[in-house]
């Protein structure tokens, strides 16, 4: 699994199978490995691509804190999508990456063939307990490190299906514990305590015309209303609800997921 310079930093990405680029992005404390049963299933249609993001996994971790923004993963992903000679695609992500994927959209939509949002919006609708609970488990991570972190998000309701599952939890769990303290702090006080609420980008969303699939699990409150919001007022979204589903929909109820995926890729390729 090569790396590639974009954007000016060192990212680490992997690419399976040929066809229609699909490039997907990973959330908070993830790597480009929580893609690999999505890529798997369609790398006989697709080339996939997914990479791990600035401060995670095997990429680079910037040592400063003003390196770390929404807008700057942003552009790391038009810088990705250069590097590997990709004109258009289409971008799909969960959580962190969802929002990365949106705001790329409406940054470049003639980029996007489309777009795949999953457990998208966490904090929009409680924005102010948003940033106190995440400004906690950044203090957590540099003051106490990763296993600290890692007690204290699998008691986040909508995160304790996945990190407690006896399947998925423990290669979560790997992920959580092997992330930079100061990467994920950074991570969190940049991105995630900085970006516009769901409810923010209204004007932007009503202007999208980028067909958008959104998927979320029921168990998963927080994203909810904002992912229900995006469908309203999105002109060419499609929401999904998943049952018995929390924030990591793609892995827990991966059957379903890729079901409703693969609806959704059947209309893009017939060019609705």
């Amino acid at each position: 699994m090569p790396d590639i310079l974009a954007n000016g930093i060192r990212l680490h990405y992997q690419e399976w199978g040929s066809g229609p680029p699909i490039l997907w992005l990973h959330g908070l404390f993830g790597t480009l490995h929580q893609w690999e049963e999505t890529a798997q299933h369609l790398k006989g249609r697709y080339r996939v691509l997914a990479y791990d993001a600035r401060g995670h996994g095997r990429s680079e971790v910037p040592p400063r804190l003003e390196h770390y923004s929404q807008d700057a993963m942003v552009e790391d992903l038009r810088g990705v999508l250069d590097a590997l000679a990709v004109r258009r695609a289409i971008i799909g992500g969960h959580s962190m990456g969802s929002n990365v994927a949106l705001n790329f959209a409406f940054r470049y939509p003639d980029r996007c063939t489309a777009l795949v949002l999953v457990g998208i919006g966490s904090g929009s609708s409680d924005p102010e307990g948003w940033r106190a609970n995440t400004g906690r488990i950044a203090d957590l991570a540099e003051g106490e490190g990763m296993g600290r972190v890692l007690e204290a998000i699998k008691a986040i309701p909508a995160w304790a299906p996945a990190l407690t599952h006896p399947l998925i939890g423990p290669r979560l769990a790997q992920e959580v514990l092997a992330c930079s303290p100061f990467g994920i702090a950074c991570t969190i006080r940049g991105v995630q305590m900085k970006r516009p609420t769901i409810f923010q980008l209204e004007p932007n969303l009503t202007r999208l015309t980028v067909h958008t699939l959104v998927v979320y699990g029921e168990l998963d409150e927080p994203v909810v209303e904002c992912s229900r919001f995006i469908g309203q007022k999105a002109q060419k979204a499609q929401v999904v609800a998943v049952p018995g589903s929390g924030h990591w929909t793609h892995l827990e109820k991966p059957a379903e997921f890729l079901t409703a995926l693969d609806l959704f890729l059947k209309g893009v390729g017939a060019g609705w």
